[in-house]
Parts: C-alpha cells; sequence; structure tokens
C-alpha cells in the first residue's frame, strides 16, 4: 500500500520519514548503503519498494539511477529532472518525536512492469561464483550512465569493473564521481551482482583513502532472496550503512492510518467519541505494523468487540501460504534487542507477516481459530489503555458521593474500607452492599457498572458488546 486511504502518501508517516533520514544521513556523510526489503513489498502495483525509492530519489535530487538489463536510459539519471512536488508533510522539516521505540508494514505493493519478482532461495557458494559474472554487466552499465562508454577505456587503461573503480576513485573522476548511485537489486538477474559491487567499491574507497565529501557512493536495495544469510553483516562497516526495513514502523503511524480510514461517528457527540476512540485503538493494538490490514478493518468493522474475530477472519480469508520452519520455540525468540529479522525469521519477514513493532515481534494476525486468543488479548489490551484512565477519573469523583452518602464517621469508614480519597470502585461497592453508604438506585447502577467494568479488565477479561456499551454510557452521563 502507497498511500493510505485518505489519498496521504506513506512516505510522509512519521516513522518512514524517519527511517529515511537516517539512510539520507549516511549518504550524505559519505557512505554507500544497502537497503534490504522484505519481498512482499515488491507485490502489487505500486510496488511499496518503488514508492520509496521515489521519495528517497527526491531527497537525493542529484543521482545516477542504473538502468535494469533490456531498459531504455534511465530518465533523468545524467540531468535529473526537476523532481516531483514533494508530498504534503504535516510534521514539517522536524524530525519526529515517536513515544515508542520504531516500530507500514505490509506496504501490500509492484508495478506492472516489475511483477516479475525472483523467488527467494538460498545462494550457494557455486550459486555466488556463477553469479559474480553480472558484476561487470552493471559495472558497464553504470559506467555507460556515467557518459564513459563511448571509449570504453579509462585514464589508466582499465576496462569493466576495474576501470569503473578507477574512474570513480581518482581525480579524473570529476563531480560525477560524487552522485549517489542507485541499483534496484531486484531488477538485476544476478541476485548479488550489486552486493559483490558495493564490497568492491568499499575495499577501493578504502585503499585510496579518499575523505567523506570525495568518496563515491552506491546505494543498493534489495531483497535478502538469493543472498547468503550472512552477507549484511559482512557488509556493514563504518564505511557502509546496511538499513533493514525493520521496526520503520511505530504506533503513531498505525494510529494516523486508522484514524483517517474510520468512517465519521454519527450521533450524541460525547458517547460516539468514546466508542470511537476504543474502537480505534482496538484496530492499532490488533493490526500492529501491517498497516493495510489496519486500514480495511478501520473501514469495515463495526466497532464492537464481538464481532471483531469474524471480521478478521473474513478480511484474512484466502490462500494459506505454505508452513514457514522456525526453527526452536518461539518463547526463546528476543525482541527488542533484535534489530534485524535473524536467519530463522528471515523467511516469515519476507512474507511480509512478521516485523518488529513497539519493541516487540509482531506477527501478521488471521481469524484462524487458534489465533482467537491473541485476538482477543489485544482486545483487552486496547480496552485497557483507553478506559482504565477514564476508570479511574470516575472513581476519584465518586468519592465525592461516598462522602456525601455514608452513614458511618469519616474514621470508622476509613477503618472499614480504607482512605475515601484512595477507596477502590470494589471498597464502595462493599460499603453500599453492608448498608454503611446509602446510594440512591442510579448512583447505585453507577457504581456497579463501574465496579464491574474496572474488575473485568483487572482480571484481564474482554468487555463484550453489552459491558463496554454501559460503560460509555455510565461515563458519558
Amino acid at each position: 500500500m502507497s498511500h493510505a486511504p485518505s489519498g496521504t502518501p506513506v512516505t510522509a508517516l512519521p516513522g518512514v520519514r524517519l527511517w529515511m533520514r537516517r539512510l539520507l544521513g549516511d549518504l550524505r556523510a559519505g557512505k554507500s548503503c544497502l537497503c534490504l526489503f522484505p519481498q512482499a513489498q515488491l507485490t502489487g502495483v505500486p510496488a511499496a519498494a518503488e514508492a520509496l525509492l521515489d521519495e528517497l530519489l527526491h531527497e537525493l535530487a542529484d543521482f545516477v539511477l542504473v538502468p535494469a538489463p533490456g531498459d531504455g536510459a534511465a530518465p533523468g539519471s545524467l540531468a535529473p529532472a526537476p523532481p516531483p512536488p514533494a508530498p504534503s508533510d504535516p510534521w514539517g522539516g522536524t524530525d519526529p518525536i515517536l513515544d515508542y521505540d520504531d516500530g507500514l508494514s505490509a506496504f501490500s505493493a509492484v508495478r506492472a512492469h516489475d511483477a516479475a519478482v525472483p523467488q527467494a532461495r538460498a545462494a550457494s557458494a557455486p550459486d555466488v561464483q556463477r553469479e559474480e559474472s553480472g558484476v561487470p554487466a552493471l559495472a558497464d552499465r553504470i559506467a555507460k550512465e556515467l557518459g564513459d562508454s563511448v571509449s570504453g577505456e579509462y585514464q589508466g587503461g582499465h576496462t569493466g569493473i576495474e576501470g569503473l573503480l578507477e574512474r570513480l576513485t581518482t581525480a579524473a573522476g570529476g563531480p560525477d564521481a560524487t552522485r549517489v548511485i542507485v541499483v534496484r537489486g531486484w531488477r538485476e538477474p544476478a541476485p548479488t551482482a550489486a552486493t559483490d559491487l558495493l564490497r568492491r567499491l568499499s575495499a577501493t574507497v578504502k585503499a585510496a583513502g579518499l575523505p567523506p565529501g570525495r568518496r563515491p557512493r552506491l546505494l543498493v536495495l534489495a531483497t535478502s532472496a538469493g543472498l547468503p544469510v550472512e552477507l549484511p553483516e559482512q557488509i556493514a562497516r563504518e564505511d557502509v550503512g546496511v538499513h533493514w526495513w525493520w521496526g520503520a514502523l511505530g504506533r503513531l503511524d498505525t494510529a494516523t492510518v486508522v484514524a483517517m480510514a474510520r468512517p465519521r461517528p454519527s450521533g450524541p457527540a460525547a458517547r460516539h467519541q468514546l466508542l470511537e476512540a476504543v474502537a480505534q485503538a482496538t484496530v492499532v493494538e490488533v493490526c500492529g505494523p501491517f498497516l493495510d490490514l489496519a486500514a480495511r478493518l478501520a473501514v469495515e468493522w463495526d466497532g464492537l468487540p464481538d464481532s471483531l474475530p469474524s471480521q478478521l477472519r473474513l478480511l484474512t480469508a484466502g490462500p494459506v501460504p505454505d508452513p514457514i520452519p522456525v526453527p526452536g520455540p518461539r518463547k526463546t525468540e528476543p525482541t527488542a534487542a533484535l534489530l534485524h529479522p535473524n536467519a530463522s525469521l528471515r523467511p516469515e519477514w519476507n512474507l511480509g507477516t512478521l516485523d518488529r513493532w513497539d519493541g516487540r515481534l509482531r506477527r501478521r494476525p488471521d481469524g484462524a481459530g487458534e489465533h482467537e486468543h491473541s485476538v482477543r488479548a489485544r482486545i483487552w489490551l486496547a480496552q485497557n489503555h483507553a478506559l482504565l484512565p477514564l476508570l479511574d477519573e470516575a472513581r476519584e469523583q465518586f468519592t465525592e458521593v461516598i462522602g456525601v452518602r455514608s452513614r458511618l464517621p469519616a474514621t470508622e469508614l476509613a477503618v472499614l474500607y480504607g482512605q475515601r480519597a484512595e477507596m477502590e470502585l470494589g471498597a464502595m461497592w462493599r460499603a453500599h452492599l453492608q448498608g454503611h453508604v446509602r446510594l440512591t438506585q442510579p448512583e447505585a447502577d453507577r457504581l456497579r457498572t463501574l465496579w464491574m467494568s474496572r474488575n473485568k479488565l483487572a482480571h484481564r477479561t474482554t468487555l463484550d458488546n453489552s459491558a463496554l456499551e454501559a460503560l460509555v454510557h455510565v461515563l458519558c452521563s
């Protein structure tokens, strides 16, 4: 999904802007970069990864976009066309301050001409050797974009990959040598060609001792398909940054998409605003970083907790994906410490069913029976976050009623049920049942609803439709 339901580009979301700024910061500091995306971002039209690339190119302004084999010359590769209008950015030009650690998964996302995506496979040593033949071809295309294909030979007498590296790391390269060279790895026939070139360039730059302002920079955008598992860690170093599309989205991003997707409530303002707040919190908590699911659920769900599991089953109905081997019990998986998906998590990450959100691993929810308990737990968590502050406020207000209706001296009441200012709803209800506090019927009904709601949430029990409606009525009256 490249746009939120309201038409606002996903690239304008604060978590995405923050992720891009980190990447652009590395490039502007003279680093080459490898960006790794799940294969799920290369499906759909337009591709989410391509939409993100468009925004990155707009920010870079001066770049060389290397055409894929069979493409014509990349438009604007030597003299980039004026960048498209920048999307409206409601957060302004400053870095967003997020309440949570990094935290769009599920960009659904490939342009029509990118529909064919290489299938994931582990690259064995023979595969890597065979694919190294793609490096000279990639080097030739880069050279052509830099304008050196006419002579086919560089000042030092070298051609091919050696000539390109020499061209980029010597003074003869001129200003073109410092422009960011952008390679879309998913469109390369040899998956390791771009990463092999990145490693060669890094070693050559280091040997040449170039300062950051004169270093050639390569930006490779790829998936982990066909790459050796250990390759990203091998590439990461002082002069090369590796950026995973992992934990890029946070709670604020999901909440923004949900708020834009939800239809406007109708009816009494206070009651509907509270129900809407609980509904939005529930969609955010249940869907996490999977923005496509969050947007659809926000539009199609009626906001009542009893109907959410069935609505989720309806939205997630479809072909069952192939089983994914995940070695070891899930309880041993680290959470906040995971800076990128490890080898055991990468298959799920590539399918777009796993991400890091709000500091924890999050798997894409569905309506399967074995997952319903997890969905119910997240509904409870959302209700807990949205309603507990209001219940605490209502409890504080009801202490005034207890003071007026008490049939015991304040000191004796405190001995039996605790200090009035700190008295819990359950203690107030017991005082009423014992006849130590005389309440009117409406006051008793209100207290009972508040106490039962607070008690259920305290025991991790979800409020069903009738309980939620009753509590909202009491809180808004």
